[in-house]
């Protein structure tokens, strides 16, 4: 019912802006019947695609691309404008760097490999590690093409390393976090465990969630555009519960090991919308 309700409020809302237009003489109904160059997220982050994806600066105040030859550095305008912010506040607030690794293909849609989601351009993995060469400089493409998420975790995976973590990586995710284009943010749950207890009953918390793997990277996702009919944003969270208690504690086993992934039985990919087969198919 929620996510009805906000595809039309986001409707209504692009109603109101076309009336306006078409009624003061503005150019922007001229634009706007331009749809082909408009940038739209088609389906849910798990099964969509892109519409005239944009390609993500590869070097900005405060982040650089990694790992360029992989060709996953396409986004919704939202992701970009989103990263451009992001890494000029870390720089700012912490001289820090984002290394940027996956994020979308050009037009979207699975990859078949690691990733389920990543797949209309809301999707953003960002490395917590603070590559001292980075900070300096420009990497070259030969340095990107060999970065890769280094974990935080020790050896056992029983917890934090206290070698590895760096206090920056807490001030980063807060950040990231505070935005309100934020929908989630994805970390392991050993890292949700130290945010709780370095930040706690403070409510960007709630955004930050807990998932298998992300020990090397944190992974950013946005809400739907209001520009993106088509995009189908999950159910809201609830802001009131920051995660930190029984839920969190229920990730972990009695020997305090995070518990396995339960399999889903699932072999093959969700069906994409009808209007990804043109998009990624170059046709449209």
């Amino acid at each position: 019912m929620n996510v009805l309700r906000d595809r039309k409020s986001r409707l209504l809302i692009l109603a109101a802006a076309l009336f306006t237009a078409l009624h003061t003489g503005s150019g922007w109904a001229a634009e706007s019947a331009e749809s082909a160059a408009i940038t739209e997220s088609i389906g849910t982050y798990t099964a969509g695609c892109i519409r005239n994806a944009s390609s993500i600066p590869l070097n900005g105040e405060g982040f650089q691309v990694i790992r360029l030859w992989r060709q996953r550095y396409y986004a919704n305008p939202e992701m970009i404008n989103y990263i451009i912010w992001l890494g000029k506040m870390v720089q700012e607030q912490l001289n820090a760097i984002l290394l940027i690794g996956d994020v979308a293909q050009r037009t979207g849609g699975p990859m078949y490999d690691e990733h389920g989601s990543h797949q209309i351009g809301l999707d953003a993995d960002i490395l917590f590690w603070q590559h001292p060469i980075a900070l300096k400089r420009q990497l070259t493409t030969i340095e990107r093409a060999h970065i890769f998420p280094q974990s935080v975790l020790n050896e056992d995976e029983t917890g934090i390393d206290e070698f590895k973590w760096n206090v920056k990586i807490g001030e980063i995710i807060k950040i990231a976090a505070s935005d309100k284009r934020v929908d989630r943010i994805f970390v392991n749950p050993f890292i949700k465990k130290r945010l709780c207890k370095t930040y706690p009953d403070e409510t960007w918390l709630a955004k930050v969630r807990p998932w298998y793997g992300h020990d090397g990277h944190f992974h950013v996702r946005l809400k739907c555009p209001l520009e993106s009919l088509l995009c189908q944003p999950q159910e809201p969270i609830n802001m009131f519960d920051n995660g930190c208690g029984s839920e969190l504690d229920g990730w972990f086993r009695a020997d305090g090991r995070v518990k396995s992934q339960p399999s889903t039985g699932k072999t093959a990919h969700p069906k994409l919308p009808d209007e990804c087969i043109a998009i990624m198919k170059g046709v449209y």
